[in-house]
């Protein structure tokens, strides 16, 4: 291989690491336990999702995210 592949190689890797780090799980986005995460919570344990992206992945309307719902949002 050579450098410039090793380091594409190497950046990518890191690339995606890191998008998959940036996602909290949803047990650590839901702060309280109740089964679902406010944009409060979402913005503190993954500040990298805006509040557009939040409503919209809020598919049923109610403010809060679902652990299903929350899963369509990070898997994005």
């Amino acid at each position: 291989m050579t450098t410039k592949t090793s380091l594409a190689v190497l950046f990518s890797t890191l690339f995606v690491s890191t998008a998959a780090l940036a996602a909290a799980d949803f047990a650590t986005v839901d702060a309280n336990a109740d089964g679902m995460a406010t944009w409060e919570e979402v913005a503190a344990a993954a500040p990298e999702i805006s509040e557009d992206r939040f409503k919209a992945a809020d598919a049923d309307g109610n403010g809060s995210l679902s652990a299903d719902e929350y899963a369509a949002l990070t898997a994005q």
